[in-house]
């Protein structure tokens, strides 16, 4: 399950992975270059947690990042 979608002016996605018998929460953000800036920004968060089931883990990420986005940006 990978998904795509906007939170404001930053693009969220996520994929969670299956490690062992768990699955690990890993998103990653990013913004395209606004008119006054050479380049956008794009972080990767991979340590967001591990979590029984796939559906867990991708509605974790996306929380976390949309938290993430409205606390620092």
């Amino acid at each position: 399950m990978s998904t795509k979608l906007e939170h404001h002016d930053w693009t969220i996605h996520t994929r969670p992975e299956k490690k062992g018998f768990h699955w690990h929460a890993w998103v990653e953000v990013e913004r395209a270059p606004r008119e006054d800036e050479d380049a956008g920004h794009i972080f990767h968060f991979t340590d967001i947690g591990y979590f029984d089931t796939e559906a867990a883990a991708h509605d974790r990420g996306i929380a976390w990042a949309r938290a993430w986005l409205d606390s620092n940006y």
